[in-house]
């Protein structure tokens, strides 16, 4: 059994009266997109990319967009037991979700799901 699944959205923030402001205002765009491959219902791969676009204030600060690419993968050993591993910002950008947190660098994640 194959399967391919694709999922995303995007969001467009806008908020009148506030142009003159200090503070930093939202993205304009921002969003999410994932495409998976399924087969045999042991063996899962995808790509997804998480982004948003520049966010500035009326003082001059701006916080850079991103694009956070990742790759994953999953093995299902048998029902109850599967091993998966992410690969995330693959174009080595630096992500600012949250206000002076900046993720850098290549990241990598591993581990086991257990289905009780």
């Amino acid at each position: 059994c194959q399967n391919v699944r694709f999922d995303g959205t995007v969001v467009y923030n806008h908020a009148w009266g506030i142009e003159n402001v200090d503070f930093i205002g939202l993205s304009a765009l921002e969003g999410d997109a994932a495409f998976a491959y399924g087969w045999s219902n042991r063996i899962n791969v995808g790509v997804d990319c998480n982004f948003a676009t520049a966010r500035t204030s009326a003082a001059g600060f701006k916080v850079p967009g991103y694009a956070d690419l990742g790759v994953y993968g999953e093995y299902a050993l048998n029902r109850k037991l599967s091993f998966w591993l992410r690969g995330g910002n693959l174009m080595n950008m630096e992500i600012q979700r949250n206000l002076l947190f900046a993720e850098k660098g290549i990241n990598f994640t591993a581990g086991i799901c257990l289905n009780l």
